[in-house]
């Protein structure tokens, strides 16, 4: 009488599965509080903002009227108006846009130093416009902008630990560069 065996078995049981997931929730569990959400809501929130910047620019230059970009301070957002006249204001057929930050970032005045030293504000230049009360920069049909400007943004996270970011806006080019605030100095991020 011959008995033949199974060598090898397929496949895995349920409970070798249950002890799989309960491992990975575990591992989740303990890691999940050490994650910097903060580093990442600024970081969605700086390329928003300075894509929202060359968008505005390109499309000063290729609709050939100015576009004005606006930093709304107390409401956490980008407005984008295409000033079909250039008059500077809001008229009736301008289309308007707004782009909120992520929730938890915000516009503020960076607490140590800005990129070229102290600075006053959350949102400075050179010649920065006060359109609708807000802190402003035109993108000119050219593609240059108004002023140098420069923006910056703050996000803190669960451990109290706060991330800086700042956007750059050259004014004869109107060409953006974003940074990030690391270990006492800012650091470019963008190319």
């Amino acid at each position: 009488m011959t008995h033949t065996t199974q060598g090898s078995r397929r496949g895995v049981t349920l409970i070798e599965m249950m002890i799989v997931v309960v491992l990975i929730s575990l591992f989740s569990a303990l890691a999940l509080p050490r994650i910097n959400f903060a580093q990442f809501k600024a970081d969605d929130s700086v390329r928003a903002v300075r894509t929202n910047l060359q968008t505005a620019q390109r499309l000063a230059v290729t609709r050939q009227y100015d576009v004005i970009v606006s930093f709304d301070t107390t409401k956490q957002q980008i407005r984008i108006v295409e000033d079909l006249n250039n008059n500077y204001q809001i008229d009736p057929g301008e289309r308007v846009t707004y782009v909120p930050l992520d929730p938890g970032v915000k516009f503020a005045n960076p607490v140590l130093h800005g990129l070229n030293g102290p600075t006053s504000a959350s949102i400075v230049g050179t010649t920065v416009r006060s359109i609708s009360g807000m802190p402003s920069v035109v993108f000119l049909r050219s593609g240059s902008a108004s002023t140098y400007l420069e923006v910056y943004l703050t996000a803190t996270g669960n451990n109290g630990e706060t991330e800086w970011r700042a956007v750059q806006v050259t004014q004869s080019t109107g060409r953006s560069v974003w940074y990030r605030y690391l270990v006492g100095q800012w650091e470019k991020a963008s190319i």
